[in-house]
């Protein structure tokens, strides 16, 4: 999901605020316009709040930020880095896991993993809008299908469904140092590249082909522009989720959506985050 956008830059400082979640859109574009690349925003599933972080290189840097913005300013230990990793593997419905980069070649099992390396960005599939997609490609039968991946991050989803057998995959992001990260994850866990990389802005992108999965783990409001061409790209017969979404907006997605002739089929809730799955049905030819 593109609430995260903090992609390998030094930093010796770091501003951070508690915020509302209601209030996730209105900070992502303020700390968008003002940070660049280098600001995340995390939380739990259970919690109202999310934690906005800005990663510099200088104190006064993040003192200037704070007199604009409130909040904290702390220096980033190289410790910080380190400690995000989860400490044990995060198994996807008992057909793969996930583990840092870093985790021992010794297991107890033969699951397939993804390494992907944890840092203070999301995208290791701890955070519930990207762990509930994981699982529902778990759930599917992914063997020679094309899968399109929007907002790809880290390129978790892409990776996820290239384990699974995806034959042909897109992965997209508008953060050219997303791509990059994406493209780096792919090498780090198979021998040749298979995932066709790409940056561009949703909201004007237009596919060229259709897809049987579609996966958007964006913010709503993103969602909901960009329905047209999200629709589109999905091959009659298959399945578009969505995930993102906060409850309060669900019923806005859901509305915009439903315009463009597609099913809800399954809608999946942890916490504030809700998920969405539709299918586009086969327009059946007129009996002649």
């Amino acid at each position: 999901m593109s609430s995260s956008n903090k992609r390998g830059i030094r930093s010796s400082w770091c501003w951070r605020r508690w915020i509302d979640s209601d209030q996730t859109e209105i900070w992502s574009g303020r700390l968008q316009a003002m940070a660049g690349s280098a600001w995340t925003l995390t939380g739990l599933s259970q919690r109202t709040r999310l934690l906005a972080a800005v990663y510099v290189e200088s104190r006064s840097a993040a003192l200037a930020l704070q007199r604009q913005l409130g909040g904290q300013v702390r220096p980033v230990k190289a410790a910080d880095w380190i400690s995000r990793g989860p400490s044990v593997p995060l198994r996807i419905g008992g057909k793969f896991e996930i583990v840092h980069e870093s985790a021992p070649a010794i297991r107890r099992h033969s699951l397939p993993r993804l390494r992907i390396p944890h840092g203070v960005a999301f995208g290791s599939g701890e955070h519930t809008t990207t762990a509930l997609l994981l699982r529902a490609l778990a759930r599917r039968t992914l063997e020679g299908c094309r899968v399109l991946d929007l907002g790809t991050g880290s390129g978790i989803l892409a990776l996820a469904a290239r384990l699974l057998g995806a034959s042909k995959i897109v992965g997209i992001d508008f953060d050219p140092d997303a791509v990059r990260t994406a493209r780096q994850n792919e090498r780090l866990n198979f021998r040749a590249p298979l995932i066709r990389w790409l940056c561009a802005d949703i909201r004007r992108w237009r596919s060229g082909i259709r897809h049987h999965v579609v996966l958007a783990n964006l913010f709503s409001s993103v969602l909901v522009e960009a329905a047209p061409r999200i629709a589109a790209s999905v091959a009659p017969g298959g399945s578009l989720w969505l995930s993102g979404i906060l409850r309060n907006q669900e019923r806005e997605v859901t509305a915009a959506y439903r315009r463009r002739g597609l099913v809800l089929a399954r809608s999946a809730r942890r916490g504030k985050w809700v998920v969405l799955q539709w299918d586009k049905r086969i327009r059946k030819s007129p009996a002649v």
